[in-house]
């Protein structure tokens, strides 16, 4: 019994010091190997996972603002601008996209797809994603078109959908897709993509991961396909991408592309502003001559969403925590929305009153939008909940409450204005 006990104690600290090893080191002797030690490491995670789909929808979300149900309106303000939300829905049990009027919060209209046709669609030969099912599916940052079409993926990357707005399949694109989705000027979708295949980041630890910027025309072709390792690598920033810090294996994580609809004095029509969360950096990139013609990294960190404000200013989100291996944590206690102004060569945080009062404070995810009359609109998505605010107040916030203790999920939703509405032609005979 001593010589089981003995054995059985030197064969777990043994696994332990191999499962260490892999997750500080990369790599344990060779992939295979390696892949098949944290297969069984993680395997207790896989079967809490299994018994909680078992029994809960993980869009169902524990609700940490008890007060909000609905909207919560400060000082009567009407809000006449709409929604377009990507949630849970316990009518359906499963996720749809609602479009909202703020106001009254009457549905517009609203998109509920097969979700059994969507799993067929989300198995690929030798290749299934088991997440795409009610439990855990969502229509993330759904894309919406003149015509009633959205064009959305899963939280966790997958093809890429378009629906018509009877909510039938038009086409799907079979990358592994993930993030934001935005029309360029010319209705083409910038996206991106995962792969654990990149030979720009060889020789490579263990499950590397290489992020693709993708351009994807209306109808669901390819036009447009780059590493940024490579483009990264290419442009003199192979210290950015390989040299800051110890070994992950998410080197970038790219969250958001925005192309730019028009020319100013710093970028042209087509470039493209890119978030790399992991290395707490935002660029301006050039497809048409491959170049990078512009770089910072922070002050935000491990930022979502970039926008483009006007001619000379963009925004940024930033969650702004700290993160290692097994956590992240607020650096502040709230996340920072920031403006930086190539004219000044300035950065600014105009809302930090209103995040701190609102305790803004998503640790991943996040969007923000400055809207036209300059207030900044939120979706908290960690936490649920949507929010307007000005530099100093909460204007509203917003919950889609299942009961008196949850609330769902929300995926990546958008702030439709008045005048963008009136541009939805699907709508005109309704």
């Amino acid at each position: 019994m001593l010589l089981l006990l003995w054995i059985s104690l030197t064969i777990t600290l043994l696994f332990g010091w191999a499962v260490y090893r892999i997750k500080s080191c990369g790599i344990l002797i060779n992939d295979k190997i390696s892949g098949t030690i944290i297969s069984v490491a993680s395997f207790p995670t896989q079967v809490h996972k299994s018994f909680i789909a078992l029994f809960y929808s993980n869009l169902v979300r524990p609700d940490i603002y008890p007060n909000i149900n609905g909207l919560k309106v400060s000082k009567n303000y009407i809000d006449s601008n709409y929604l377009l939300l990507s949630t849970y829905d316990v009518k359906y049990k499963h996720p749809i996209v609602k479009l909202i009027r703020i106001y009254d919060q009457k549905i517009i209209h609203e998109w509920a797809p097969n979700i059994d046709e969507l799993k067929k669609i989300f198995i690929k030969k030798d290749e299934a994603w088991v997440h795409a099912d009610k439990h855990s599916f969502l229509l993330t940052h759904p894309l919406l078109s003149a015509d009633g079409s959205i064009v959305f993926h899963d939280a966790v990357p997958s093809p890429l959908i378009k629906i018509d707005k009877d909510s039938k399949v038009i086409w799907t694109a079979n990358e592994t897709f993930g993030h934001s989705l935005e029309f360029d000027a010319d209705g083409d979708i910038w996206a991106q993509s995962v792969s654990m295949d990149s030979k720009w980041l060889l020789p490579r630890p263990f499950e590397l991961k290489d992020n693709f910027i993708l351009k994807i025309s209306p109808n669901g072709k390819l036009l447009f396909k780059k590493s940024v390792a490579q483009l990264l690598i290419e442009n003199g920033f192979r210290g950015l991408l390989l040299g800051t810090g110890p070994y992950e294996n998410d080197l970038l994580h790219i969250n958001d592309i925005q192309p730019a609809l028009t020319s100013t004095k710093y970028w042209i029509k087509g470039d493209l502003l890119i978030s790399i969360k992991n290395k707490s950096s935002i660029f301006l990139y050039r497809p048409s001559t491959n170049k990078v013609i512009w770089l910072k990294t922070g002050p935000w960190l491990n930022q979502h969403d970039v926008d483009f404000i006007d001619s000379t200013r963009i925004s940024i989100f930033g969650n702004d925590v700290v993160r290692n291996d097994y956590d992240e944590r607020l650096a502040e206690g709230h996340n920072e929305e920031y403006i930086f102004d190539f004219k000044t060569n300035q950065t600014e945080a105009p809302y930090t009153e209103f995040l701190k009062k609102a305790n803004v404070s998503t640790i991943t995810e996040g969007r923000s939008d400055i809207l036209p009359n300059g207030d900044l609109f939120i979706e908290e998505t960690n936490n649920n909940r949507l929010l307007r605010g000005n530099t100093k107040d909460i204007v509203w916030q917003y919950e889609e409450r299942i009961n008196n203790h949850s609330v769902a999920a929300v995926s990546w939703s958008r702030f439709i204005t008045k005048e963008e509405f009136k541009k939805l032609t699907f709508l005109k005979n309704n």
